[in-house]
This record gives structure tokens, sequence and C-alpha cells, in this order.
């Protein structure tokens, strides 16, 4: 066992810049470490590529492996933490199904948009041109634009409220001029994830929640002028949101790691005068010390560290809507928002002060225990609840049944790839934390010092992130998985990311005005922009009946 980590920096953490787009976290070479929420890949630098590539598959801080090695190895469990944010959570996976939702919830409208107007770009330019010019839903081509911008616009604020990255960028969302409102956004998220789901899975509506049932109720909310609900009146946001609440969970998971496994760990105040607490790492901590009144502990090995990891767990996990039905849609939002799951589970602890002291061992019992305690005092579904039913779906839905088989053999059907492969793992990873959520929820304790065991690493690399950089290239290539052909991974890797190229055409071709743009260097660095619009042409064509060459700018 090492006796002391000399932590560095510049191994620990990724870019500390954050992109403008609230969705992804920008893959970048000079961060040591990144995920990105629309590409769904994960990035190292070369260097920690190089420490990771010469040890073995299985590594426990404990062992006799440099210090520079174990913190590389810290940082690539931070990003399979953010991987498992966006297929393992119920608001990770709702934000991931964002991105494909605006095309495969579109696609009828932008067929029908090609034919009525044919190759114009883009069409939120396009719509208001007609409006301006006297033009009305009467017209077919404008009423299949305005459903396709409103509905992809939706999606777009629903982002921003949910990430919640900063005050000025929520302030300007809620003043667009195609802005409803918060309530509106977590409507439409919800309702085309499920939308997606249902087509994909559940086609007779067996199973899922069934979201056009919730037309009617939603609009009735509306109506009341419930808060958070009315147009153009002020609301009352969290002051913080998934962006806080996934980095702050990663890095004190990975700091987990770094010092259960040493003999002398630096104290958190060491840590936090260090730095590794600094702006969005130790921001959802910070906020967790302040509200619950808990004084800044000694050491990662306290109580309250755990504890604020189970409250980022539940807060990440809401149940109503997906993977359970919404039971009051007039709470729909205090249900559903992971910043305000989050502070109202701070404010029940600061009435609970015993609770600061109660997680002690990392264990099943102690999860379930407090995790009853918080959904009591908040109202809340027991997560266990939630994770019960995902199970019941793997034998009893035949369509999820289905995808679970193909993720065996990664040999996906074709239709809705990306949707299959995110959503089998996300069934898959339910299943698994409702045996052990102990480890997914104190993942660090699990995978250094006494804890460790076959099982806790056995189940790390089940779940490692399915597509990666290397070393030398920063394109994108399928992690291998034992008992897998490769060419069933390569034939999947190109399948999903011939998708995720098509939605953000799509993307382009409704909300951003000019020519459609091939900047895809992250898939590939062997391909020119004119090979990708080569390669992506002929399938835009084939959908939509009109080739990418032919669009006038509007």
């Amino acid at each position: 066992m090492l006796d002391r980590l000399e932590l560095d920096p510049t191994l620990l953490d990724a870019d500390r810049s954050f992109p403008e787009a609230p969705s992804d976290f920008a893959a970048c070479l000079n961060a040591h470490g990144t995920y990105s929420t629309i590409h769904f890949v994960l990035r190292l630098s070369p260097r920690v590529h190089q420490l990771i590539d010469a040890i073995p598959s299985r590594i426990a801080a404990g062992e006799e492996i440099d210090g520079e090695t174990i913190q590389a190895y810290s940082t690539y469990l931070h990003e399979t933490v953010h991987w498992w944010q966006h297929i393992g959570s119920t608001a990770g996976l709702v934000l991931s199904l964002a991105y494909p939702a605006q095309a495969h919830q579109n696609s009828e409208r932008l067929e029908q948009f090609a034919q009525h107007v044919g190759p114009k770009k883009s069409i939120m330019r396009w719509a208001e041109m007609a409006a301006l010019a006297g033009e009305t839903i009467d017209n077919p081509g404008l009423r299949a634009a305005n459903i396709v911008v409103n509905n992809a616009i939706d999606i777009e604020f629903y982002k921003i409220i949910a990430f919640n990255k900063d005050r000025a960028a929520l302030k300007q969302a809620m003043h667009h001029q195609y802005f409803e409102s918060v309530g509106h956004c977590y409507w439409m998220a919800y309702g085309h994830a499920l939308a997606l789901l249902s087509a994909t899975v559940d086609r007779g509506q067996l199973h899922l929640p069934d979201g056009q049932q919730w037309d009617e109720l939603f609009r009735q909310v509306r109506a009341a002028k419930v808060e958070g609900w009315v147009h153009g009146e002020p609301v009352r946001m969290p002051p913080l949101g998934l962006r806080a609440l996934f980095e702050g969970q990663a890095r004190m998971i990975q700091l987990q790691f770094l010092t259960f496994g040493v003999a002398n760990p630096p104290s958190c105040e060491e840590l936090r005068d260090d730095g590794y607490f600094d702006e969005r790492y130790g921001e959802a901590f910070k906020l967790f010390l302040k509200t619950t009144g808990a004084a800044w502990p000694k050491t990662i090995d306290d109580p309250v560290v755990a504890l604020f990891l189970l409250i980022v767990d539940l807060a990440i996990n809401p149940t109503a809507g997906f993977p359970l039905d919404i039971e009051s849609f007039e709470n729909f939002i205090l249900d559903v928002d992971p910043g305000v799951r989050f502070l109202r589970f701070c404010l029940a602890v600061a009435n609970r002060p015993e609770l600061l002291s109660s997680i002690k061992n990392y264990s099943r019992s102690e999860y379930m225990s407090v995790a009853a305690s918080l959904t009591e005092a908040c109202g809340y579904d027991h997560p266990g609840t939630a994770l019960s039913l995902v199970k019941t779906w793997a034998t009893n839905a035949k369509g999820i049944a289905q995808i679970l088989k193909e993720k065996e053999t990664f040999r996906f059907e074709a239709a809705n790839l990306v949707v299959r492969v995110l959503f089998s793992y996300f069934v898959s990873f339910c299943i698994d934390k409702l045996e052990r959520p102990e480890f997914f929820c104190w993942t660090g304790a699990w995978m250094a010092g006494e804890r460790v065991s076959e099982t806790s690493q056995g189940l790390f690399l089940k779940y490692l992130a399915l597509f990666t950089d290397r070393a030398d290239d920063n394109g994108i290539f399928p992690r291998r998985i034992p008992g897998v052909e490769p060419e069933a991974l390569t034939r999947t890797l190109s399948t999903f990311y011939g998708n995720v190229v098509q939605y953000d055409l799509i993307r382009q071709w409704i909300v951003m005005d000019g020519p459609f743009r091939y900047d895809f260097e992250w898939l590939s660095q062997n391909h020119s922009k004119e090979d990708m619009a080569n390669w992506a042409g002929p399938v835009f064509e084939k959908a939509y009946g009109v080739r990418l060459t032919d669009f006038e700018m509007v």
C-alpha cells in the first residue's frame, strides 16, 4: 500500500472551462479527460492513455503501482462515472435521448417540410420570414416548420434548464422569443424521450408510461397558472443543476479512489486548498455543507461525504414520468428537476442532522435505509421502487428483452440503433444497481483499499464507456468487450455514429443559419470534410428526398 500520494492536478483535472452548449463536455487533447454528451465518447489525454495502457485490466489504488499511474486511472474513473451518469441515471438518460429525439420525433414533419417547401435552410429562419410575409398555418409547409422548430427549441431549452450552468444562460433562455415555460420544457423533454423509447421497444404502450396521456393534465396545470408553467412570469430556480451534480459526484468518487487505498491520505482541507473543489467540482458539495449545516470534513472517508454522494445519486434519479408514471402533475418540476431535488434533500438533512453520521460502512443496507429516510421526508419514491420496475421490464417487456439480447452480442438492429444501445445499457445498469446500489453510489470506496473485490472490479469493467479515443488518434474507436466479436463492435460503431452525424445535420437544418458544416474531426482524423459530406449525404437524401448540396440558404 502506498503511504501517500503526491497529487498532481495536471493528471486529475479535465479542462476547467465548460462550453456554452450545456449538454456537451467538449473533447480536446489539452484536457486530461472528458466525456461528450452529444458524441457519447470518453476521451483521455495521450499521457493518461499511455499510463492506463501500461497496467493490467484490473487495478486497485492500494496495489504496488506508482502514484502517477494511480492518478491517471482516477481520471479514467472520473470520466467513466460521467458515462454512467448519462446511461445509468434517469435524468442522464432523458438528457442523452434529447439529441436523438430532435431528429426522430421531427422525422415525419421534416419530410413534409421538404415535400412542400423544398431544401431551405434554416427551417427556423424560413418559418419566421414566411410568417412575416403573411403565411398562416393553413400552409402545410409552415405548419410542419412550426412544429419542427418548436420541438427542437424546447429540447434546447430543456438542456439549458436541466444543466443550470449559470444565471446568465438561464436568463437568456427564459427571455427568448421561443421560450414557453420551465414546466413546458420538462414536459416536452420527457414526452419526446418516452415517445422515442416506446417506438423502439414498447410499441403497444404496455410497460413504459404513456406520455400521450399526459397532455390534457399538463394543459390543466398550465391553465391553473402553477408556478413554472406561466409564460413570461418569474420562476424560482435552484442554485445549481446537472452540471454541478455530475461534476461533484465524479470528483468525489475520484478522490475516494485516490485516498481510500493510501495509508496517509491528504485531508479534505489540503485537497480544498490545492484546488480540487474549485469551481464546478466543488459547487454541489459546498452547497450541501452550507444547507445542512455540516462542517468541512477532515477526510474523504467521512460519513458526511458518503451522505453527499447518496444525495447526489437520489437527485439525478427522479422517478416521476420515467420509469414510473406521473402522480402529481402540478408538482412535476419539483419531482424531476435535479437541482430542486438536491436542495430539498439537503434541507431534509438540516432537519435530521443525525443522518450526517449515518453512513460508515458504505453498505447496501445503509444506502437503502438512508435513502428511505430522505425520500420519505421529501415525498419522493424510494429508488428501489423504480429499479425494481425496470428489472421487471427485462423479462416482461418483449422489446426490452430483445435489446438486452442484442447487447450480449452487440448485434443491434439498425432501426433506432442509438436508442437501442443507450437504453439496453440503462436497463442492465439498473438491474445491477438494484443488487449493488452501494457500489454505484460509492464507487471509489469499493475500488480501493479493503473493500476491493472481484465483484466490484467486475462491475466496473462491465460498464466501461463503449467508445473512446486512442493515445495517438483523436478519432473514435470501440472498446474491446470480452466475448463480443470485433466485427460486431465495428459495425455497431459505424451505424451508431452514422446516426449521430445525421442528428447533427438535422439540428443544423432546423436551427442553424448558413451552409451545412461538416466539422466531424471529432469522429475521425483520417477523413476530410469533403469525405464526411460524401459519406453523410446519401443517407440524408434517402431519408428526406433532398441532397445536402441542393439547399438554399434563407
